[in-house]
């Protein structure tokens, strides 16, 4: 589980006032945000990459102090096809980062088959490889580092419905595995679909007072939230 407190940041395009919200193990918490701008300062902040105002960031109750090496999985979604040389085979990418990063190859492996990829799919030269398959690549070797928490900014937008499906049975198993999971995005309907709980981001301030529980969310009409909340 992981915690942010009191989180206060201000910037020309964004501004945040004394965020509070917790994420607890084998749970999906959405925080949904109007703008693409205000996902992207957050994901960057908790990364490490953006200096806050002031406000802490606690996982598993242990108070974070090294910005640029926290406990956590940022996935951040794709703009573009990654740049990977183009007669570079899949498997060498995944043997890199088994290599360099000490990750799993098992796990790699079990993370790529739950999107339905194969071992024999790692034979493909990148020239050779569907985008998507890349993008989901990407997505394995992230979700198989030894973490326990997991921030994710908005990775299906603009994908087509197959790809959403094969992620959110991935998401889902995370889940079932305990992980914590803070999504960042501004689809309402998604919300529906996937999250155990909502939180909003309006005018720089986290709305309701505590979050709405999927329960009693699937019980409102998603333009009535949308229009209460975020506009």
């Amino acid at each position: 589980m992981f915690e942010i407190k009191n989180l206060t940041f201000e910037s020309k395009e964004t501004v945040l006032n004394h965020i509070n919200l917790g994420v607890k193990d084998g749970e999906i918490y959405l925080l949904m945000c109007k703008s693409e701008r205000c996902t992207a300062t957050l994901t960057n902040i908790m990364a490490g990459f953006q200096t806050v105002k002031e406000g802490e960031l606690r996982v598993d109750s242990q108070l974070v102090t090294d910005k640029r090496n926290k406990p956590l999985v940022i996935i951040n979604r794709m703009e573009e096809p990654m740049d990977f040389e183009p007669d570079l085979k899949l498997k060498d990418i995944v043997d890199f980062h088994c290599s360099v990063g000490g990750l799993k190859r098992k796990r790699i492996l079990e993370m790529l088959l739950l999107f339905n990829l194969f071992e024999e799919d790692l034979k493909k030269k990148v020239r050779h490889a569907n985008p998507v398959d890349i993008k989901l690549l990407y997505l394995s070797i992230l979700l198989a580092i030894d973490y326990n928490n997991i921030v994710i900014n908005d990775f299906i937008r603009g994908e087509e419905k197959e790809f959403e499906l094969k992620f959110n049975r991935v998401l889902l198993q995370m889940k079932r595995e305990g992980k914590a999971i803070l999504y960042l995005t501004g689809d309402i309907f998604y919300a529906y679909r996937i999250a155990d709980k909502v939180s909003f981001l309006k005018n720089g301030y986290l709305v309701p007072a505590e979050p709405i529980e999927s329960k009693d969310l699937k019980e409102l009409d998603a333009m009535a939230v949308y229009k209460k909340y975020l506009i």
